[in-house]
């Protein structure tokens, strides 16, 4: 077994990329802080993590734990190359952003007139802003690959098969610039774009763009096996550790592989170090290239509001590989953690830093009500009773048992809802967490529940499934789409109890309400003609919505 080297590397600040002049290291008491984060973080013979910390321009904390190669006993370090998965997105909006200053792009432009034959069959503009925030509508790949059967990372998937799957599609999941809903196929489209609009393969371009500014050991790899230097190798730990195996490997969503080095040299430029870039272009990087459209997704990163202050993050995960940048502008802070396992959570673990790093600098964390502005007159049980889908697709029934109101969900206990007043209630359960009754505008009968420190969510009646054997027998059929080559049968068994086979393989899927079957994420969404005939299957999962099958039996 070979000797193993020491797999916790602390970067003296010394060491690091020369300061800025108005950086400020870390305190001692902040240097205490951070380490008493850090120091039940992973183990020296496990793969691990690398943690970066930028402040005002300069590197102020640099750790490597763990290994990045099991079987050779090489630990994390400076050169060590991970994947850091959707976090890549941001330097494809960067290139973007970058060809469209020099002319060659026009954000408000259909992408399709820098991509000729991209997505032939939709019709509907679709910018590249669009692209950018994830507003075009455009349906993830990963869950059309889920829906046709295909384990991606087991197969040689890239950008080609992504553009033939994605060229067949006839509709999107909602008219560009009408929502948002993140979707992987979007950067894949803008590297495709970028590659037509260079006259260069994308990651040929990438590589130049990354040298260009000063991230030269990171790139994508031209083909899946290609040798990266200094690999870190992800795992899993499945009953022991496992190697992530996956072959794929597509340009522009993801597969990026960086080291924490040249991140945080990239955090530095944002924080005003100097930059091939303009300090313009790198500012507004940094911004939503148009505040009007839903969402609050900038150039390949989210905008928000961390405990009350203006926050700037991103967070990668594929397979084994996990990556979580988190900036705040306002205080020149960047928490950088780029990770080759799962067993360590990057997100808690970047978010623990921010705290220690930021304490005294949070405004107040955003409020939420508690109860109602106006309560109203207590209602009937009647009017309460009922079951109940909430805007975050739970079913709750409201139930009465011996004059009791009783909140149900299907895999939890039962909780008694005790009456407080008027037409609110409380969970016995749960001190703080209540419901209140009453109804829309349009009189629909609706509760809302509010809890301290969380949002408002509502719920609105979701009836039970038809009990007539004939409605569940017209459901049965073949369904058949032609956008993906996927075939659906359906066969009612009992009861709600339904089998779904897709492509061949079956599975247990349910009935929850009228003409609608569920079975995992998935939700499958029957419609009838004029004469009450079922004609039409919508399937949705996760990103990707009404995707339509058509009876075929």
């Amino acid at each position: 077994m070979p000797n193993r080297m020491i797999a916790a590397v602390l970067i003296p600040t010394s060491l690091l990329a020369a300061p800025a002049l108005h950086a400020q290291p870390l305190s001692e008491v902040e240097t205490a802080r951070v380490e008493a984060v850090m120091q039940d973080i992973g183990a020296p013979e496990d793969p691990g993590v690398a943690v970066g910390i930028v402040r005002d321009g300069a590197v102020v904390f640099e750790r490597y734990v763990g290994l990045a190669d099991l079987s050779n006993g090489i630990p994390l370090g400076p050169d060590s190359r991970t994947n850091i998965a959707s976090n890549a997105k941001q330097y494809v909006a960067l290139m973007v952003l970058d060809l469209a200053d020099q002319g060659r792009i026009s954000m408000d432009e259909d992408f399709r007139t820098y991509l000729p034959g991209a997505l032939p069959e939709i019709e509907e503009a679709i910018t590249v802003t669009n692209l950018i925030t994830h507003t075009s509508g455009v349906r993830d790949i990963y869950d059309l690959w889920s829906l046709t059967g295909i384990t991606w990372y087991l197969q040689r998937q890239r950008n080609r098969e992504a553009m033939e799957l994605l060229n067949r599609q006839r509709e999107l999941n909602f008219a560009p610039g009408s929502d948002y809903l993140y979707s992987n196929s979007n950067y894949i489209l803008l590297a495709e774009m970028i590659a037509k609009v260079t006259g260069e393969r994308f990651d040929t371009y990438a590589r130049w763009f990354f040298d260009r500014v000063g991230m030269e050991e990171t790139g994508w790899k031209r083909v899946y096996s290609e040798v990266v230097p200094d690999l870190a190798r992800a795992y899993g730990n499945w009953n022991g550790w496992r190697e992530d195996p996956a072959i794929a490997n597509l340009y522009g969503d993801g597969f990026l592989f960086t080291t924490l080095s040249d991140q945080l040299a990239w955090e530095a430029q944002v924080q005003g170090a100097d930059s091939a870039l303009s300090a313009d272009l790198v500012a507004r990087s940094q911004t939503r290239p148009d505040a009007e459209l839903p969402g609050e997704y900038g150039f390949g990163l989210e905008l928000g509001i961390y405990r009350g202050v203006p926050a700037i993050e991103h967070i990668g995960s594929t397979g084994g590989y996990n990556a979580y940048l988190q900036r705040f502008p306002g205080q020149d802070v960047s928490v950088v953690l780029i990770g080759n396992t799962t067993e360590i959570g990057v997100v808690a673990l970047g978010r623990a830093l921010s705290d220690t790093l930021l304490e005294g600098s949070f405004g107040e964390s955003q409020s939420y009500p508690t109860e109602p502005d106006k309560l109203l007159d207590r209602p009937a049980n009647s009017d309460i009773t009922g079951r109940f889908l909430t805007d975050t697709g739970t079913i709750i029934r409201i139930v009465e048992r011996d004059g009791e109101l009783y909140r149900e969900i299907d895999g939890c206990d039962p909780a008694k809802l005790v009456h407080e007043r008027g037409n609110l209630f409380e969970y016995e359960t749960v001190p703080g967490l209540k419901m209140a009754f009453d109804r829309t505008d349009d009189g629909e009968r609706r509760f809302r529940i509010y809890y301290p420190g969380q949002a408002v969510s509502a719920g609105l009646p979701y009836p039970e499934p038809s009990d007539d054997p004939v409605a569940k027998r017209a459901l049965e059929g073949r369904y058949v789409n032609a956008e993906t080559d996927t075939e659906i049968v359906i066969d009612w068994k009992d009861g709600t109890a339904f089998t779904m086979t897709k492509n061949g393989r079956a599975r247990d899927a349910e009935l929850v309400t009228t003409d609608v079957l569920a079975w995992n994420n998935y939700r499958f969404r029957f419609q009838r003609d004029a004469s009450g005939a079922v004609d039409t299957l919508l399937v949705d999962n996760n990103r990707i919505r009404n995707v339509r099958f058509e009876r075929a039996d």
